[in-house]
């Protein structure tokens, strides 16, 4: 096994806010490079992108061309302009990375409208986990519908099973974990901060540090699957027969002394 899948999936709203992802992950940013952002720009060479046009601007300029050829000129401002989706691979993995995130962006232009909604695809090998960044037009029968398209916790909940049976089993990766139960999240939680302390990563020092611990702790599973981080999850002690028979019980079916 090469561990597990990662997807993660975002809204993007906001007149611009194509164009702003899309020169995030077409390398545009200059703030995110180097010594103060995440990005290795000794490795930059590396990224690849699978589908879109070549610049940030043209990404932009095709979205906003597929919405004016629907008739869609004046979107809600709270509208969903955009949806994101990140599928990663473990740092330590053993898979044809080009060939899985191809098959991840196939996947996805088929789950949402059909390929001519993909306004991109980028592969980012200069980060600390390979990942790919695409970015879907939310056009359905000439309507944006990006909410609808994702929908709530049972919906993401069923994409995220399909994606794992339709391509991540292919490549022997596992599932996603699951919702973390208390004991669960918090040893995970300590994991991703030991190892993030072990590496000396600089999230560490910086000043979002507080905001990137609380997310963290919050939500430890992301950080788990991109820095390849496996971690038991605590079993529920079970009562002996003798406690079950002896307790006391709880709430309303606690029995009163007389």
């Amino acid at each position: 096994m090469s561990g597990a899948a990662f997807l993660r999936i975002k809204k993007l709203k906001g007149v611009s806010i194509i164009k702003v992802a899309a020169r995030h992950n077409r390398r545009a940013i200059q703030a995110e490079i180097g010594a103060s952002g995440s990005i290795d720009p000794t490795r930059s060479h590396l990224n690849e992108t699978l589908a879109g046009p070549s610049t940030a601007d043209e990404v932009a300029r095709l979205a906003k061309d597929l919405t004016a050829a629907a008739d869609v000129t004046k979107p809600r401002k709270d509208a969903v302009m955009g949806i994101e989706i990140v599928f990663g691979l473990p740092p330590a993995h053993n898979i044809d990375d080009k060939a899985y995130f191809s098959d991840c962006t196939d996947w996805a232009g088929a789950y949402f409208g059909g390929v001519q909604n993909i306004l991109s695809a980028d592969i980012h090998r200069d980060e600390a986990a390979p990942h790919c960044h695409i970015l879907i037009l939310p056009l359905i029968d000439g309507r944006m519908n990006g909410s609808d398209m994702i929908g709530g916790k049972q919906k993401l909940t069923a994409m995220q099973t399909k994606f794992h049976q339709d391509v991540a089993s292919r490549y022997g990766l596992r599932k996603a974990p699951a919702r973390l139960n208390s004991a669960a999240k918090l040893a995970a939680s300590a994991a991703v901060i030991k190892e993030l302390r072990k590496s000396g990563d600089k999230a560490l020092q910086s000043a979002a540090w507080p905001n990137i611990r609380a997310g963290i702790e919050n939500d430890p599973r992301p950080f788990l699957l991109s820095m390849g981080i496996e971690v038991t999850t605590p079993k529920k002690k079970l009562k002996s027969m003798a406690s079950i028979f002896t307790g006391t019980g709880k709430g309303s079916q606690k029995e009163t002394n007389l």
